[in-house]
């Protein structure tokens, strides 16, 4: 190699690197960007079935009027909104209407709590004696007291902020990015392909496709687990006895779309409003949503999430461990679909790489491209079809 060629060789490589760089520091700062791109095209690919599915040629065909996507899309925020409005609304006014009961019963609520302390001591042997030196009483008003007060202040700090539009300009950019993604996608899709080899056309619909089907299995089974978290918690607040089970179940259903703090902030009302009742009754519902939780995080999530986005459990973990460590909450909200995302251009790598080498007979007969797991079950019958 001449002197030329080396330094042409080295200062390519240095302009590779430069330019690799500077587009890590893009995205860095742009990383919101790519957050609300992101969560608008999972949006985008929970509502596409919905979409398809009234807007398909075959009614047409046949007769039927069939809408625009983009009025399908609009009819489907109207009923989300509608949906967020009327269950929100009712979840605030009981709120509302508790803590006010709360507060205005303070002198109730104290001398009531006093009592079941003096039973619990009195289980205890010279329980009393223990803090016979203590006024129970006028220290456990006072920090009830204050502690309702405090409640009552942070309501009316909760009910301003609720009334402030921050936020509401992220909502309403995703919802647009979702609008166009769900109306022009094929057209879109056709416009990104023509970057792409013609032999590779094929492959980016394939892979495009199965991507969009995970990532709405993936909502599929978002709304499922909310469904499931809701009917398990109303069920042992009915049991208990506690009062409100089905404002406090639909705010455990609505919580578990938030991951790591929704339960913990679900549970807060429940033994609050358990409290006011009897110690035992909110140690109760304390022990419900722990157990709840943990079933959630180590049996119902896995599963169900393994069952929508065709995920091994053990990949739907560590992808919730991982998402929450690097981003926190938001990261464990996308951590999942993204990983379902990026499953499938693994599958696609995995099973062209694999195709040339193995018989087609052995491919159906044997385990080397598995059914299930980590990997996608669909990897065996792509390299069927390239090897046909």
């Amino acid at each position: 190699m001449t002197e030329a060629a080396a330094w042409r060789v080295v200062s390519r490589a240095i302009l590779f690197t430069i330019a690799v760089l500077v587009l890590l520091w893009l995205l860095g700062q742009i990383t919101s960007v790519i957050v609300r791109l992101t969560l608008a095209v999972i949006l985008a690919a929970g509502m596409k079935p919905l979409v398809d599915k009234l807007t398909a040629r075959e009614l047409r065909r046949q007769g039927w009027w069939t809408p625009p996507r983009g009025l399908v899309v609009l009819l489907v925020y109207l009923a989300m909104i509608l949906l967020v409005s009327v269950a929100g609304g009712l979840i605030l006014q009981v709120v509302i209407s508790e803590v006010q009961n709360l507060v205005n019963g303070v002198p109730v609520y104290a001398p009531r709590i006093v009592a079941s302390l003096n039973d619990l001591l009195d289980l205890i042997p010279g329980g009393r004696d223990l803090v016979a030196d203590f006024d129970v009483t006028s220290q456990l008003s006072g920090l009830v007291s204050r502690l309702f007060s405090v409640f009552s202040q942070a309501l009316l700090v909760f009910q301003y902020v609720l009334n402030l539009f921050s936020g509401l300009l992220d909502v309403l950019m995703i919802l647009l990015l979702a609008l166009y993604i769900t109306t022009d996608g094929p057209r879109i899709g056709r416009y990104l392909r023509a970057f792409l080899p013609p032999d590779r056309h094929e492959q980016a619909t394939r892979a495009t496709s199965r991507i969009f089907q995970r990532l709405g299995g993936w909502v599929s089974g978002q709304l499922l687990l909310c469904l499931i978290i809701g009917m398990l918690s109303w069920l042992g607040l009915t049991l208990i006895g506690i009062q409100y089970a089905v404002v406090l179940a639909l705010i455990a259903g609505i919580m578990e779309a938030v991951p790591n703090i929704g339960p913990i902030i679900a549970a807060v009302p429940a033994v609050l409003i358990a409290a006011l009742y009897s110690p035992w009754q909110a140690l109760l519902v304390a022990i419900l949503y722990l157990v709840i939780q943990q079933l959630e995080n180590y049996v119902i999530v896995p599963r169900v999430m393994s069952k929508a986005v065709e995920l091994h459990p053990l990949a739907v973990l560590l992808a919730l461990m991982v998402g929450g460590e690097l981003m926190g909450v938001l990261g464990a909200v996308l951590a999942v679909p993204v990983t379902a995302a990026i499953s499938v251009v693994v599958d696609e790598i995995r099973s062209e790489r694999l195709a040339p080498s193995v018989d087609p007979e052995d491919v159906v007969s044997d385990d080397l491209l598995p059914k299930e797991g980590i990997f996608a079950h669909q990897a065996k019958e792509d390299a069927e079809q390239r090897l046909e």
